[in-house]
């Protein structure tokens, strides 16, 4: 059943009525006039098995479908135009009409057939149809005529079975034709087409999109480090998502002491429709508190990257897409879980972050003055789930074609988007102005890397949450020096450093976890060293000593005393440390630095220019159409130079499609943007 044909068309109406029929198909087998031959199981099965394998009878099906919305569509267009259109009452070849459009190309039947997979994905569905078919089949046979409800004027039908005797081939084309004709009526009248607007009836035809999401550019374009915001509140927010070190209270609270004020995280519950926010008390809030770790705090380093592109971020909407956040994370290659759940999860991390609120008190002893200011530290304007409807049945009804079987439900969704604002505290914290207008000022921005990202915390936990606060202070500490006990105190909950000092099994699997995550972070790039006078060979991790070192090795009794109290130095990667040591040679402040200890030595990666760190902003719209006005160009003349349609670049000016970033790249050196 290769082919599709299109019969000739009659021409007693305007518009061919592609739904009518005298009876539904039950009411058909269900008439004592025309009693059902039951053809046998095995014959059943193997011939929805060919159905099913071959996909020519569900296409036809919905190349059925595609014209029946059609000519829904031309019935309202003609009304609503008074049928100016087609003033002589001429016979519409709705086939034609369907085609033309664009309606049964195979990425546009494909989009529609996932309207149907909670159909079609059922066994039952197939049997139902192969039984239908076969019966008719049959009954041509015995009667030597052809069944009343498979005699439907203008019916677009399958190519005849090449494998198959002539007259029994054109026998099954015509029948398999008549069934796919009905089953594509039945589904046409679940759609309830009357109930949707033209706009609807013409995206379920691919004919029209809704306005484009247009997100932000996409992070590491091209590149392993971003550079990325790490103020005071990030570094205590990031701390909040991941050590688990919140006080009880009426309204639980992680807080931090800085200078002589301090910086506080509460649960706030947002409400984006009004801006509203309002704390969360007890155990409504250690609910939250529960689900947050490593990954949310992945999702404040990405919305902190974000607030670093705009002089006022404080006013900047950062708009992500979901599957870029999955592209970003590694989860692209999991197969344990769907898209959907995948799309769902990263929902609730940004739901997670927009819960934390920041509450910064300023205390000024010598003027005696304080300032207390509190808000979100990201507000969230939107979270949209996009997915495809799909028609169900119920299997408590029988018969796949009865209109009670069936109904509609929302599929697992297959795009997220988000929109949110940073707080305003970024006002204080991430203000470009700041410390001689420096915009790169090492207080208030670091580096980010790619591959920090995609540590998995559910197998490497303790590596994410070093990997997430390391990247943060390197801004800080130069050096990279850490006692070992002091990183702990800021990485783990208070219990666990508590049960190590009596529990030696917690105590030794604690420091097993520390070995791998220094190794995790070394295979990564990062720069690891153990002080010599404080940190002894007999602690370290077997994979930081050389072959001459012997292989049994056994800690001194004191070994968890001596090893708390042990220095660490932990740098970032080295394209990270000469970054971070242009910056701050430019902004005036090296002399009051920490000396890095590889500055003098060759690198093996050329510092990057700061312009190589700029995500370039999405052309809209707007802009695109202003820079054609400044050009003194016309769409034609874009359309030309980028070889594709006019009505592409129309789209894009509306609004209504997103500018791809291969058009986007070529847009800028034609428009010099």
């Amino acid at each position: 059943m290769p082919g599709i044909t299109a019969q000739p068309q009659p021409s007693s109406a305007s518009i061919v009525p592609l739904s009518q029929k005298d009876q539904t198909v039950k009411d058909q087998v269900d008439s004592p006039d025309a009693l059902p031959i039951y053809p046998k199981r095995d014959r059943v099965e193997a011939y929805a098995a060919k159905l099913r394998l071959s996909e020519s009878f569900l296409r036809l099906v919905l190349v059925n479908v595609a014209t029946g919305i059609n000519q829904h569509r031309l019935g309202h267009l003609q009304s609503a135009l008074n049928n100016v259109s087609n003033p002589d009452g001429e016979v519409i070849n709705l086939y034609a009409e369907t085609e033309k459009i664009g309606a049964l190309k195979k990425q546009s039947l494909t989009r529609l057939g996932k309207l149907f997979k909670g159909v079609t994905r059922r066994s039952e569905f197939w049997q139902e149809t192969a039984t239908w078919i076969l019966d008719r089949l049959e009954r041509w046979k015995q009667e030597e005529q052809i069944p009343a409800d498979c005699s439907i004027p203008g019916l677009l039908s399958l190519d005849a079975d090449p494998a198959l005797p002539e007259e029994e081939a054109w026998h099954e084309s015509i029948v398999v034709s008549a069934c796919a004709f009905h089953t594509a009526s039945e589904w046409l009248r679940n759609l309830n087409l009357a109930n949707y607007a033209i706009e609807d009836v013409e995206k379920l035809l691919g004919l029209r999109e809704a306005p484009s999401f247009v997100p932000d550019a996409a992070l590491f374009q091209g590149r392993d480090i971003e550079r990325v915001a790490t103020g005071y509140p990030i570094l205590t927010g990031a701390q909040a998502l991941i050590n688990s070190q919140w006080e009880d209270g009426e309204y639980p609270y992680w807080r931090k002491l800085v200078g002589e004020g301090f910086i506080q995280h509460n649960i706030i519950r947002q409400i984006p429709a009004t801006r509203q926010i309002e704390l969360v008390p007890g155990k409504a809030a250690w609910e939250i508190i529960q689900q947050f770790g490593p990954e949310a705090a992945y999702v404040l380093l990405i919305f902190s990257a974000y607030a670093t592109d705009s002089e006022q971020p404080w006013e900047q909407q950062i708009r992500l897409r979901g599957t870029d956040l999955i592209r970003l994370f590694g989860w692209d290659k999991r197969t344990d879980i769907t898209l959907g759940q995948k799309l769902k999860k990263i929902g609730n991390l940004a739901q997670l972050v927009c819960s934390l609120s920041v509450l910064i008190s300023n205390i000024n002893v010598g003027s005696n003055r304080y300032n207390v200011a509190r808000g979100p530290m990201w507000l969230l304007e939107e979270l949209e789930y996009s997915g495809q409807l799909a028609l169900t049945v119920d299997v408590n009804q029988p018969g796949s074609l009865n209109p009670g079987s069936l109904s509609y439900e929302a599929g697992e969704p297959d795009e997220l988007y988000i929109k949110v604002r940073p707080g305003s505290w970024t006002e204080k914290f991430l203000n470009a102005r700041d410390l001689n207008g420096d915009k790169e000022a090492l207080c208030q921005y670091g580096y980010l890397a790619k591959s920090t990202l995609q540590i998995n915390p559910y197998r490497q936990r303790l590596a994410s949450k070093l990997a997430i606060f390391l990247t943060i202070m390197s801004r800080i500490r130069r050096d990279g020096r850490y006692e070992v006990g002091t990183l702990l105190e800021r990485l783990e909950p208070k219990d666990l450093l508590d049960a190590i000092q009596t529990n030696k099994q917690r105590r030794n699997g604690l420091i097993t976890q520390w070995d791998n995550a220094l190794l995790t972070l070394h295979e990564l790039g990062w720069q690891i060293e153990f002080d010599d006078a404080t940190y002894p060979e007999a602690i370290r991790p077997e994979w930081s000593l050389n072959s001459e070192t012997p292989e049994t090795r056994t800690r001194p009794r004191n070994w968890l005393k001596l090893w708390l109290k042990a220095i660490v130095i932990i740098k970032p990667t080295t394209q990270i440390q000469e970054k971070i040591g242009a910056v701050r040679s430019r902004s005036g402040s090296m002399s009051n630095a920490v000396s890095v200890s590889t500055s003098k030595q060759k690198s093996d990666f050329p510092a990057l220019p700061s312009e190589d760190l700029e995500r370039k902003k999405p052309i809209t719209g707007e802009r695109l159409l202003a820079a054609l006005d400044a050009k003194g160009w016309s769409k034609a003349q874009l359309a030309k130079s980028l070889g594709v349609d006019r009505s592409l670049i129309t789209r894009w000016v509306s609004g209504e499609r997103a500018i791809q970033p291969k058009h986007q790249q070529k847009i800028q050196t034609l428009l010099d943007l």
